[in-house]
């Protein structure tokens, strides 16, 4: 090792001695052996270990890509984190509900101090339209909770997540993956804190072809989306409350849109025809389960609730029935556009108080 040390040393002191050599006569140079003995010690301190410099190197090495990283996402990363633990509404319903159309219109009035109400939508039937949310991905939009109440006109607005999710059966699925997540490894349903964020859902429908005799009647996938929904809703409750803490209750507003037209149902009407014919899904279903071949006896076996939509065995079915699953279900009527009707008030009142 001191050979070559010595070596390295002679050969740097050739080159270093030749470059002063060439260099102007005011350039004052060292000695050949002092150049020799300073480029040595140079050469055996780089060579022997070091804890300082040991410690040094590592550090830099293990940092640096972090704290680049951290430069480079950690504004995306954090705005993220900090989105997904607002409190959350799920916007649902079938397609040409009027769900995008609704979004819009809270996310242009959220920022006000007065809920939206029938003179914003005035403003809005003039607007274009809002495309459609055809999507897998939903559409997450921050908003503020204004206050309805004069005496705290002057509090912070409270902000939270209007999440807009897909109409189209093949896409629905996405709103009931929020509200009964599965661990993407076991397949099993994640624990009830994966959605304490999530404070209730807005299930959007048309009232305008909810008529069963109309002759394009929206009333059956309508009523199958609810039905799936609400199942969901059911079976969160069923599977987590085993235990001495039942997970955190998730209302659902059916909101009732376009009322402003006139083959529209009015609330009372809508929430009657939805439970006649979730009723018949009901029936439907069970008797479909028997027809496929499982035996009575065990689907008897099963307990209560599991495929079955609110009281067990009863022969009607009624919004009220929800409640034994801690689910309290409102429906009220309204209009995203037209200068008549109700306007979104109610719906946005409705949201407010549960965030």
């Amino acid at each position: 090792m001191s050979t070559t040390i010595e070596t390295i040393a002679t050969t740097a002191t050739v080159v270093a001695t030749t470059a002063a050599a060439g260099a102007s006569s005011n350039t004052s140079s060292y000695s050949t052996e002092h150049i020799k003995e300073l480029v040595k010690d140079l050469l055996i301190a780089s060579l022997q270990p070091n804890k300082t410099v040991i410690i040094t190197g590592l550090l830099i090495v293990l940092l640096v890509p972090v704290i680049l990283h951290q430069y480079l996402h950690g504004d995306e990363s954090g705005s993220s984190s900090s989105s997904s633990s607002l409190p959350s509404i799920i916007l649902a319903g079938p397609s040409g509900a009027g769900k995008t159309a609704l979004l819009t219109l809270f996310e242009k009035r959220a920022g006000r101090k007065t809920s939206p109400s029938s003179t914003d939508e005035k403003t809005a039937s003039g607007a274009e339209p809002a495309l459609t949310h055809t999507s897998q991905t939903p559409v997450s939009v921050e908003l503020n909770a204004a206050s309805f109440s004069s005496s705290d006109e002057d509090r912070k607005p409270r902000k939270f997540l209007l999440i807009d999710t897909p109409g189209h059966p093949k896409l629905r699925s996405t709103a009931l993956n929020h509200l009964l997540p599965l661990d993407p490894k076991t397949g099993r349903p994640l624990p009830p804190s994966k959605t304490s964020h999530i404070k209730g859902v807005l299930f959007l429908l048309d009232a305008s072809t909810l008529s069963p005799s109309s002759p394009d009647s929206s009333l059956s996938q309508t009523a199958t989306y609810l039905y799936d929904l609400l199942l969901a809703l059911q079976h969160r409750y069923s599977r987590h409350s085993k235990g001495s803490k039942h997970p955190p209750s998730i209302p659902v507003l059916i909101a009732a849109n376009k009322l402003d037209l006139f083959t529209a149902l009015p609330a009372t009407l809508v929430k009657k025809e939805l439970e006649a014919e979730i009723g018949r899904i009901r029936v439907s279903r069970s008797k479909g389960l028997l027809d496929s071949g499982v035996k009575e006896d065990v689907v008897d076996e099963k307990e209560e609730g599991d495929d079955w939509l609110g009281e067990y065995g009863s022969e009607k079915f009624e919004f009220r029935q929800m409640q034994e699953f801690d689910i309290e279900v409102e429906v009220v009527g309204g209009s995203v556009a037209g200068t008549e009707g109700p306007g979104v008030e109610g719906w946005w009142r409705w949201v407010v108080e549960r965030v």
